[in-house]
């Protein structure tokens, strides 16, 4: 019998006598001598159970504590991970995008200066070509002018 049923069994014998001077009913002493001898016996091995049970709570609690602590260890860790690589992503993106930034500075340089270089080009070419068309005008209005190849007799 546990400890609980024999403290039930000894409150019923004590009821049962209550107000024993003004009823018939009395407390079975007998009985309730045994129901404590019982206790006396069960108690140690209660305290032992109980015992048991307050080490097997602390054992719980402590692993439950250095799981916990454990999981917040690797939470923190892993969120130092995440912050570190939307850092990294972050810094990439800036370097990114002043590399883009930069490669489209040089790319308007460059294509100015190609547009002038053509332009220079197209201007000497103009030049020549219109010191051509000179030196062909001369000679052709030379040509126009001149009869000395084949003189006309105009004298008649």
């Amino acid at each position: 019998m546990d400890v609980l049923q024999i403290i039930e069994e000894l409150e019923e014998e004590f009821s049962k006598g209550k107000n024993f001077l003004f009823s018939k009913r009395s407390v079975n002493l007998e009985r309730c001598a045994e129901l404590v001898d019982e206790l006396k016996r069960s108690l140690p091995t209660a305290l032992q159970e109980a015992r048991y049970v307050l080490t097997q709570k602390d054992k719980i609690l402590t692993q439950a504590k250095q799981t916990a602590d454990k999981t917040i260890k690797e939470a923190n860790l892993r969120a130092e991970q995440l912050v570190s690589q939307s850092e990294l992503v972050k810094k990439t993106e800036e370097e990114t995008a002043e590399m883009i930034n930069n490669a489209n500075k040089r790319c308007t340089q460059l294509y100015g200066v190609t547009r002038e270089n053509i332009d220079r080009l197209l201007k000497s070419l103009e030049d020549f070509l219109i010191n051509d068309i000179n030196v062909v005008r001369s000679n052709r209005e030379q040509l126009n002018n001149s009869n000395t190849l084949f003189p006309t007799n105009k004298k008649k």
